[in-house]
């Protein structure tokens, strides 16, 4: 088998992007797990190498295919246009580098020249200066490009947690108006089909929040538990709604292989609480693979050599790896399903009739 081409890109340039990156593939053992690609700028990555007294070398490539096995490759986004680097400093020429290096290696990824992609870290502001204000976060951006018409789910994850978001962030005054029935049922269908598909668990259980504190009020009784005790009948183990300060607050949360929160505080508070520094961003219901250290920008330690842990973004890369090797095999074991054999009796004459076995999902 091939090995696994994993793309990356730089981030913000001002920020811990490139230290991760570079710290990261300092070990020389990331480059036998998968072939990486960086979309970045070679000045940029050199003169953080420099700054941050790291050794790590890389191979300039001018297309994904030409990547080599064994070696940190990089393609240059910018040409001779280089930005300039500012440690610590919001920027909109950062912003306008970090589109760059997304919008590349999203091309890239879309036609599949790379098998997954790993984003760093990006300042949302910088981005939309650049982009003039129509940039939300890179889950939307990554959404509206290669979606297909398809709904993004975003979940945070850590060794031995996985909490979904129904809402993403908004103003608590507007989430109550966006728990529906159906977007509901939607986010638990793609939470299932990426627990069996992306992460190979066969039958998975998940626990669903409730949005108030009591878990009895309106929105529980007439939208919670009605899409939960349907989708339960058809074969979607969810269950709830829990109260979440006693679920994570008896780890309860350890019975489940993932938690669907209602809104964005309310997953990411106890995300964070329990995988501390750990974790990552995965993006699930794509036709595309990403994956991203669930951690910021990080300006006040940029260039200073504090970062102390690129655990995040190994993890996002590691995970990456799995994810494609497992749908590799969650579709293969479909590719070609066994038919159903049965005898028909007719005219005293047996005939064998084959129906193709058709999947559920």
């Amino acid at each position: 088998m091939e090995r696994i081409k994993i793309g990356i890109t730089q981030g913000d340039i001002n920020g811990i992007g490139y230290e991760l990156i570079l710290n990261t593939f300092e070990a020389e053992e990331m480059t036998s797990l998968c072939t990486p690609v960086i979309y970045g700028s070679p000045k940029a990555a050199t003169y953080h190498r420099k700054s941050l007294g790291l050794q790590t070398s890389f191979q300039v490539i001018d297309a994904a295919e030409k990547a080599k096995d064994g070696h940190l490759n990089m393609i240059n986004c910018f040409g001779e246009d280089e930005s300039k680097i500012e440690f610590g400093q919001a920027t909109e020429e950062a912003g306008q580098a970090a589109l760059l290096s997304l919008n590349a290696a999203l091309a890239d990824l879309r036609e599949g020249k790379i098998d997954a992609l790993v984003t760093s870290p990006v300042n949302n502001a910088t981005i939309k200066l650049a982009d003039g204000h129509s940039f939300k976060s890179q889950t939307a951006y990554i959404e509206e490009i290669t979606s297909q018409g398809r709904k993004a789910l975003k979940i945070f994850i850590s060794e031995n947690l996985r909490i979904a978001l129904a809402t993403d962030k908004m103003p608590v005054s507007e989430i109550s108006s966006h728990i529906t029935k159906d977007m509901l049922a939607e986010k638990l269908v793609i939470l299932h089909n990426t627990l069996k598909r992306d992460f190979f668990i066969d039958n998975p259980r998940v626990a669903v929040l409730a949005l108030n504190p009591h878990a009895d009020d309106k929105e529980e009784q007439e939208i919670i538990k009605p899409v939960i005790e349907e989708l339960f009948k058809r074969g979607v183990r969810c269950i709830g709604p829990y109260p979440a300060d006693e679920f994570f607050g008896t780890d309860i949360y350890k019975h489940f292989d993932a938690v669907l929160a209602m809104y964005y505080d309310q997953g990411v508070s106890a995300f964070k609480s329990i995988a501390r520094d750990g974790g990552i961003n995965y993006t699930a219901g794509l036709p595309i693979l990403r994956t991203a250290p669930a951690i910021g920008v990080s300006y006040d330690i940029a260039g200073k050599n504090m970062l102390g842990d690129e655990q995040s973004l190994r993890q996002a890369i590691y995970t990456a790896i799995d994810v494609v090797r497992n749908r590799m095999r969650f579709d293969a074991e479909r590719a070609n399903p066994l038919q159903k054999q049965y005898i028909a009796k007719r005219d005293d004459s047996d005939k064998l009739k084959l129906d193709q076995v058709e999947e559920e999902e």
